[in-house]
């Protein structure tokens, strides 16, 4: 007879819940196995395993419980027991599957296979543990059915979960989800089956209750609850090992940042202990100082420092015991004995608020102190000579000041005649070498105590710290002076320089440096002009006398005056006839408010300030009215000779300016004449040379002017279209003496004659050298014993209009 049935829809609802939440429990599980080291990975595995398969045969258990029949069912506990053992394998095998690192279809299949076959054979075995008087017979179609439901949910269950495990944003959703598609093939496979089969009477029973008799309600409910702990039990030391690993790799990550960090840092790390002792230090230590590991150990602390810095870094030590953070520099000793310069930081280590030790980082900053070094004495000093600039030399004479205040001091100060012609000529390396070498002959002749510094391209300065008077500052001066007697050689030449030094005193000239500077500089712009070296004493009358800055500001403004710069007029001799042949434009400055000021005093500063450009043109300008008003009185044979500086004739308009003056005045080149200094002349040869030919084109006569002063060979005259020569008057001086100027002389004036110059001597004074000159044939003289320079009214008067070279009385 068919024994038909019912089913308790709670144990159903029941029986799925707990497959669905041991499934969920088993996969939450697969991270932990992933993530866990082996060992740990096996206990995970066999946990999840037994956690699952025991899910998965309560769910079957609970579901044949669930099933009234009017039989009495009993179970062969041994076919039970199988039945657990088969789910929990089956779990094991899905979990094995889900947790390894790569899954291709081939282990899908299988592993899709193995966990469908052992759910299959766990439903059926369970089925087959039923006993009851009646016979069980399936359903084919519906078995099959049961087959390709178990099939299917498992290879999407495996599928599901391996392609999420790692993607945490969606993991908890893909476990859920993976979790109920388990939990629907495990009860689909069950209910299937359980719907495959029928049952048959083996006897004639009567008809009992359709209730669910009270002891398997008991027991399907306690297999219930008890599985529904065992997978909270589960899950919450699932969350709790979570916590626990997650914190176990923060703590690992912080550690590994730490040890790298530490490891490697370019800097010195280490801790010591509150006993002062070493406890580590990282791998740094041995490339800064040279030192293996196993030395380190061997060494003390106190063994690479002195013992004064020893104690002193013991001190910052105990400062930082007490909560204090020091900063520090220490010198340590390298393996090579060379010195290593640390700035060490040291701050307490807390534990428990209570202070353990001290953690220290210690930066090398050898190379940053050179550098810094360095940088301070470039600072400090000239880089060419090595002596102090002009900011330390103001910084260390105020300190001398202060120190001194009751005492005198006294300042030197000079600049070296003639280095720009150097430099313009010989070039900017030999200058360099002639600065040196001033510096180097300063140097020697200082007292100990006295204070040499070079303050600017060709400006020394001697500070004289405490003396007892100025007698004592004049013999300084002239050792001073007397150091640049002998020759500079330079390039084979033998270069005489001079100097003019200007002294101030402190306190009478000044309570500062920066005062007893600008009084000295005006105390030496004042004494130049003689051609000597000479030292001159600053006054209170030099204030009133000059002021460079207020002398260039009126200077400028004065160049554009008819009536301040005038040209005077020194007549040049003929030897042979004892007239008048010519004239020399010297200028002159009639100052509104200082009256007239030398030459000596202005010329050196337009050069400075470049104004000598336009006052050569305001000079050549007047030269050429002052020559066309004399030929207009029929002084018709008359001419006149300019000087011209550097800058105005190395300018690229300078012929075109001097055509536009000369067509001005209508003046005829022939009659004007240039002079041209040997240095100008030599400082660019191929210039000089082509402004010389343009002149020529003009009728424009050139004259080299202080000949035999310069660098160079006569030869360079041959390629020089010039028409005379001008003799320095430093040889004129010691004419008729028997001296070697004589034979100089003589020497330039043979030279010129087969050249066929004309030549002429400079500074004649007296009788004597006169008579030598013409002897020699010399063409033309001018100097003090014929006439000073006169304004262009006396000297019509005196020469012009007079038929004898010498004025009348």
């Amino acid at each position: 007879m068919h024994i038909h049935g019912s089913y308790n829809i709670g144990l159903v609802i029941l029986s799925f819940i707990i497959v669905t939440l041991a499934s969920y429990s088993a996969l939450d599980l697969v991270g932990r196995i992933i993530h866990s080291k082996q060992k740990a990975k096996k206990y995970w595995l066999v946990g999840g395993a037994i956690t699952m398969g025991l899910g998965i045969w309560s769910m079957h258990f609970i579901g044949m419980l669930a099933l009234q029949v009017h039989e009495t069912i009993t179970y062969d506990y041994l076919k039970v027991l199988i039945s657990v053992g088969i789910a929990i394998f089956a779990s094991g095998m899905s979990l094995f599957f889900v947790s390894r690192e790569t899954m291709n279809w081939k282990q899908l299949l299988i592993g899709g296979a193995s966990l469908s076959t052992a759910i299959l054979t766990m439903h059926y075995t369970g089925m087959a543990s039923m006993r009851m008087a009646a016979s069980i017979q399936y359903d084919p179609l519906l078995v099959i059915c049961s087959v390709l439901i178990a099939c299917s949910a498992s290879v999407a269950a495996l599928k599901i979960n391996f392609r999420y495990k790692h993607q945490k944003a969606t993991r908890l959703v893909e476990k859920i989800i993976s979790a109920n598609i388990i939990g629907i093939a495990v009860a689909g496979t069950h209910y299937t089956g359980m719907a495959a089969a029928t049952y048959h009477s083996n006897h004639t029973v009567s008809p009992t209750s359709s209730a669910l008799p009270v002891g398997t309600l008991f027991l399907a409910l306690g297999i219930g609850s008890a599985m529904l702990f065992i997978q909270i039990v589960v899950l919450f030391f699932i969350s709790l090992d979570k916590k626990l690993t997650l914190q176990n790799k923060e703590l690992l990550l912080t550690q590994q940042k730490y040890d790298s960090l530490v490891t490697y840092n370019p800097d010195i790390i280490f801790r010591m202990n509150k006993e002062g002792k070493l406890e580590t230090i990282n791998p740094a230590v041995f490339r800064i100082l040279g030192y293996t590991p196993e030395e380190i150990q061997r060494l003390s602390i106190e063994s690479l420092v002195s013992e004064e810095e020893w104690q002193e870094s013991k001190n910052y030590y105990m400062d930082t015991l007490k909560g204090t953070l020091r900063s520090y520099e220490i010198m340590a000793i390298h393996k090579n004995k060379s010195k290593v310069t640390f700035n060490v930081l040291t701050v307490p280590v807390y534990v428990d608020n209570e202070i353990e030790g001290v953690y220290g980082i210690a930066k090398d900053i050898t190379e940053q102190k050179a550098a810094l070094a360095k940088v301070n004495y470039m600072a400090y000093h000239d880089e060419l000579t090595g002596l102090p600039n002009r900011r330390s030399f103001k910084e260390k004479a105020n300190i001398f000041i202060e120190q001194n205040v009751e005492g005198m001091s006294a300042l030197l100060l000079m600049d070296i005649d003639r280095f720009k012609t150097i430099n313009d000529t010989l070039g900017h390396g030999q200058g360099d070498w002639f600065i040196k070498e001033i510096a180097k002959r300063f140097d020697d002749c200082l007292e100990p105590g006295e204070l040499l510094a070079r303050i600017g391209v060709d400006e020394f300065a001697v500070f004289l710290p405490q003396i007892s008077g100025l007698e004592q500052v004049e013999i300084a001066a002239q050792r001073l002076l007397e150091s640049l007697v002998e020759p500079i050689k330079l390039n084979n030449h033998d270069i005489y320089t001079t100097t003019c030094i200007g002294i101030s005193a402190y306190p009478q000239d000044g309570g500062d440096i920066e005062e007893l500077l600008k009084r000295a500089d005006l105390a030496m712009f004042l004494g130049k002009g003689t051609g000597d070296s000479s030292y001159k004493f600053f006054k209170e009358s030099m204030e009133s006398r000059l002021d460079k800055i207020l002398i260039e500001e009126e200077m400028r403004t004065g160049i554009h005056k008819d009536n301040e710069f005038l040209l005077y007029f020194q007549p040049k001799i003929d030897t042979q006839t004892e007239k008048i042949s010519g004239v020399e434009a010297l200028v002159r400055w009639n100052h509104p408010r200082l009256g007239f000021v030398s030459p000596a005093e202005f010329i050196p500063l337009a050069e400075e300030t470049g104004l000598i450009i336009q006052l050569g043109e305001k000079i050549l300008d007047l030269a050429c009215a002052q020559l066309h008003a004399w030929h207009k009185e029929g002084f018709d044979s008359i001419h006149i000779a300019v000087n011209i500086s550097t800058r105005q004739f190395m300018q690229e308009n300078f012929i075109e300016k001097l055509r536009c003056m000369l067509d001005k005045w209508n003046i005829d080149g022939r009659n004007l004449e240039l002079e041209i200094t040997e240095s100008t002349a030599m400082n660019n040869v191929n210039r000089a040379i082509f402004t010389f030919e343009r002149l020529r084109e003009l009728g424009v006569k050139i004259a080299i002017d202080d000949f035999g002063t310069g660098y160079s060979s006569f030869a360079y005259l041959k390629d020089y279209p010039i028409n005379t020569l001008k003799i320095d008057q430093s040889f004129i001086r010691n004419l008729a003496t028997g001296g070697p100027d004589e034979a100089i002389v003589a020497s330039i004036i043979g030279l010129a004659k087969n050249m066929q110059l004309n030549i002429v001597a400079e500074g004649v004074e007296y009788q004597t050298q006169f008579d030598f000159l013409k002897e020699m044939e010399c063409n033309q003289v001018q100097g003090y014993m014929f006439s000073k320079p006169l304004p262009a009214h006396e000297l019509e008067d005196k020469f012009l209009r007079n038929l004898y070279a010498f004025p009348v009385a």
